[in-house]
């Protein structure tokens, strides 16, 4: 098994961004030195990061360590149908980047996208990248341990196919004020409502003045 573990900056009113296309990117600017660096070492300590398309679009990540000494994690994009910006820095600056695209997606675009430097991909669900199936490919690749950043879609899809083991949120203090703006999780077109789920809070501290709380499933403690 992988221990899948997800990593989001939430504003006061439950945004993950502030706005609609808005960049996470932007709450970066109410991070301190000392968060950045722990930030980094939660990347460095993984064997593995993902992101879903729409962060890569809206966003452009690097998914790279930069503020603390340590490796750069296996990169993963799931898109299903392969659409990606092909001037996206993770697919031209020559790390380690595996792009799941569906059995669907056109060979065409799986070839432009292998065309890049170090980047592979692979096929897995259907129509759709299929997170179970995705878990196991990684797992026989020797990745133990993930860490996702991704945006609403790809976080509820991981909830729903009930693969998270562990739950960090950057709570950043400002009120978003927009509406539309996307919400920690939000389903699919193909995606279903999720069932109640109860999870225990492990540690809550502040670096920079930024609260930050991480929590596991209350079902593992009652079975411990």
């Amino acid at each position: 098994m992988i221990e899948i573990t997800t990593l989001s900056e939430l504003t006061i009113d439950g945004k993950l961004s502030l706005g609609v296309g808005a960049s996470s990117k932007d709450l970066f600017d109410f991070y301190g030195d000392e968060l950045k660096a722990w930030f980094h070492g939660q990347r460095a300590s993984r064997d593995a990061i993902m992101v879903g398309a729409a962060t890569v679009r809206a966003d452009d990540p690097e998914l790279t360590v930069r503020y603390c000494e340590g490796p750069n994690p296996l990169r993963v994009v799931p898109t299903s149908m392969g659409r990606l910006p092909l001037e996206s820095r993770l697919l031209n600056d020559g790390y380690p980047t595996l792009v799941t695209v569906s059995r669907a997606c056109p060979q065409a675009t799986v070839e432009v996208l292998e065309a890049k430097p170090n980047v592979e991909v692979v096929r897995c669900g259907e129509h759709t990248a299929d997170m179970v199936e995705l878990a196991s490919i990684l797992h026989g690749r020797g990745v133990r341990t993930l860490i996702v950043e991704g945006g609403s879609h790809l976080l509820h899809s991981l909830f729903e196919a009930g693969l998270v083991a562990q739950i960090i949120i950057k709570h950043i203090p400002v009120i978003s004020g927009a509406l539309d703006a996307p919400t920690y999780l939000q389903a699919g077109e193909a995606g279903s409502t999720l069932g109640l789920s109860r999870w225990r809070l492990d540690d809550m501290f502040v670096k920079s003045g930024v609260g930050v709380s991480i929590y596991r499933p209350l079902a593992e403690a009652v079975a411990a």
